[in-house]
């Protein structure tokens, strides 16, 4: 499916209206931020970073399945949550927080 600017601009206020979300970067299919509520410098760090995870990630699963696909991929530490969800034409990178107490529910 083609994905607009239109499309890039609703996505963004979906996410953006949801609790505990932090930071959001929208990449285009080239992997550049093209939407962002970070400063562009940070969001192109923080685009490649998460960009070169996806790869070593994608590269392991293939070995595991060649036939799977990359979906989403969820990173969690004790304050902070990161999404990564590629489609076709974009990828979107959410930072949110952590609120329901892991710590706890661990212990």
């Amino acid at each position: 499916p083609r994905r607009t600017a239109r499309y890039v601009e609703e996505a963004f206020a979906q996410i953006k209206a949801r609790r505990n979300v932090r930071d959001i970067v929208i990449l285009n299919d080239a992997g550049n931020p093209v939407k962002s509520t970070l400063a562009q410098d940070e969001a192109v760090q923080v685009a490649g970073l998460f960009q070169a995870i996806r790869g070593k990630f994608e590269r392991g699963m293939s070995k595991i399945d060649p036939t799977d696909e990359l979906l989403m991929l969820r990173v969690r530490t004790k304050t902070n949550e990161v999404l990564l969800v590629p489609d076709s034409k974009i990828t979107v990178l959410v930072v949110q927080d952590a609120q329901d107490h892991f710590e706890k529910s661990c212990a």
